[in-house]
């Protein structure tokens, strides 16, 4: 179950995030020069990672047990 939850919220985030990227993109970051261009699109297009992989890394963890060792 926690895998399909997951992937579903893994889903969302990146379908939100790229819109919210595309969006700051074409209204704030294609009239500067292009060096700013790139630096953007760049992290942009690798800064959903940091979130999915802790999405991904809680959906491979097990059940936790309430019991104390």
């Amino acid at each position: 179950m926690r895998r399909f939850v997951g992937l579903g919220g893994l889903t969302v985030f990146v379908l939100i995030y790229v819109a919210i990227a595309m969006v700051v993109g074409a209204n704030h970051i294609l009239q500067l020069p292009g060096i700013v261009q790139l630096v953007y699109f760049a992290v942009a297009g690798f800064a959903w990672t940091i979130p999915a992989m802790w999405i991904i890394k809680w959906m491979r963890r097990g059940p936790q047990s309430d019991t104390a060792a």
